[in-house]
């Protein structure tokens, strides 16, 4: 069993014990008072973090739900999905599974996506949509999501759909102002709550699209999920364990203060960078600038097994990933998020150095 302080996969995270506990909660009927009550403050909650004036959205299941709601309703014909790594991919495999025509923009594992890659791209066969993810977990990129946006907008009835899974909790985000059409995120990573509840907001835009579209299903239709929220009721019979856990937790990052948050992460990502430099036994997939607060994703060096090195640890009680995909051997993954502080990474570096 891993200690306490000593979990630093990318997701999920570990919880915090008053955040556990809040799952114990006695039962409270999810039409009743107080769980209205409770969702008013999750969405509020989650709207700061979002820094977002649209109404929060939210389902019972994970990321991958939210993903699948917004390609079924916000895709007419054809999206193009930019590929950075295994879970953008998710997006392109969602929409083939929808009947969707999908356009991959591949990007290098490792690289960011520069506005005008995006510009010749669009040169190409024309879609009605585009995914992108923020941070992508299976290399430590943070994609330039604000200027890829800008572009997007100045094309006219083009859909954006982001994924804000590994940022949101961890580093600024800002999809109103970003324009993003869908913001979607979930609980299990830098939030620091167990999986369960995924949640999105959504332009306008967005909504009107989906209006028209048909076959966009009942559970994830993205117009009722949005009535739902405007109106300040759950959509269906949600996982209340899991909500009264992000509503405790919420409440303890309130405590902490976004920008106090904030630079918790940064530091503990400039950490590892100077930890690197200062080996040079691995390193980074994501050049400088582009590197997440939230996971970094190291290479190792020739010869070296990510898988053996990784349950080295789990033997020593510390919890670290591999890579991902044809990257599995080769990588592993530190998720520096959530509740982590820079003196649990310094352990953890402390343990992983000569085993480099």
């Amino acid at each position: 069993m891993t200690t306490t302080g000593r979990f630093f996969l990318p997701g999920p995270v570990e919880v915090h014990p008053d955040v556990a506990q809040a799952m114990v909660h006695p039962a409270i009927g999810h039409r009743s008072a107080a769980a209205e009550a409770m969702l008013a403050r999750v969405q509020r909650g989650l709207g700061d973090i979002l820094q977002s004036r649209r109404p929060v959205m939210t389902v019972t299941g994970s990321a991958t739900a939210m993903m699948e709601a917004a390609i079924r309703a916000g895709v007419e014909e054809r999206i193009l999905c930019v590929i950075t790594g295994h879970f953008s991919e998710r997006f392109a495999k969602i929409a083939e599974r929808c009947d969707k025509e999908v356009v991959r923009l591949h990007v290098p594992h490792g690289e960011a996506l520069e506005p005008e890659l995006l510009a010749l791209a669009l040169d190409g066969p024309p879609v009605d949509a585009v995914s992108l993810v923020h941070v992508e977990t299976s290399t430590g990129v943070v994609q330039p999501v604000s200027e890829l946006l800008r572009l997007l907008r100045s094309l006219g009835d083009v859909v954006t759909i982001v994924d804000g899974v590994s940022s949101v909790g961890g580093m600024v985000v800002d999809p109103d102002r970003w324009g993003a059409d869908f913001f979607l995120g979930t609980t299990q990573k830098a939030l620091g709550v167990p999986t369960g509840v995924a949640f999105a907001v959504a332009s306008e835009r967005f909504l009107r699209r989906a209006d028209a579209v048909e076959g966009r299903g009942l559970y994830l239709d993205p117009v009722s999920l949005h009535a739902d929220a405007v109106a300040g009721r759950f959509p269906q019979t949600p996982s209340l364990p899991v909500v009264h856990a992000l509503d405790a937790q919420l409440a303890r990052i309130a405590v902490e203060g976004l920008a106090a948050r904030y630079g918790r992460h940064q530091a503990m990502r400039a950490r590892v960078e100077e930890w690197v430099a200062g080996h040079g036994r691995c390193h980074f997939m994501a050049p400088p600038g582009r590197r997440a607060d939230t996971v970094s994703a190291l290479r190792l060096r020739q010869g070296r097994s990510a898988d053996d090195l990784v349950r080295t640890l789990d033997g020593l009680g510390w919890q670290i990933a591999t890579g991902k995909g044809e990257e599995r051997d080769t990588v592993i993954r530190i998720g520096h998020m959530g509740d982590r502080t820079l003196a649990e990474l310094d352990a953890l570096l402390a343990v992983l150095e000569p085993r480099l």
